[in-house]
C-alpha cells in the first residue's frame, strides 16, 4: 500500500472519531425518541376505542349545544 493511501485512510478515521461527539448524540436522541413513542404509542393502544367514543360524543355534544345557542 502506499504511503498517501495509508494517511488517507487515518484521516477519514480521524475525521469520524473526532466528530463522533456530535452525531452519536444526535443518533442516540432520535433512537431514545423513537423508542419512547414506540412505549408511548403501546399504551395508547389500549385505550383507543375508548378515547374514539369519547371524541365522537364530544362532538355531539358540541354539535348540540352549538345549535342551541342559535
Amino acid at each position: 500500500m502506499k504511503p498517501h493511501k495509508k494517511t488517507l485512510i487515518a484521516s477519514v478515521i480521524t475525521f469520524i472519531v473526532g466528530t463522533s461527539c456530535c452525531w452519536m448524540s444526535a443518533i442516540a436522541i432520535w433512537l431514545g425518541g423513537a423508542s419512547f413513542l414506540g412505549i408511548l404509542i403501546n399504551i395508547v393502544e389500549d385505550f383507543q376505542v375508548l378515547s374514539i367514543i369519547l371524541s365522537i360524543a364530544l362532538g355531539i355534544i358540541s354539535i348540540y349545544l352549538f345549535r342551541k345557542q342559535t
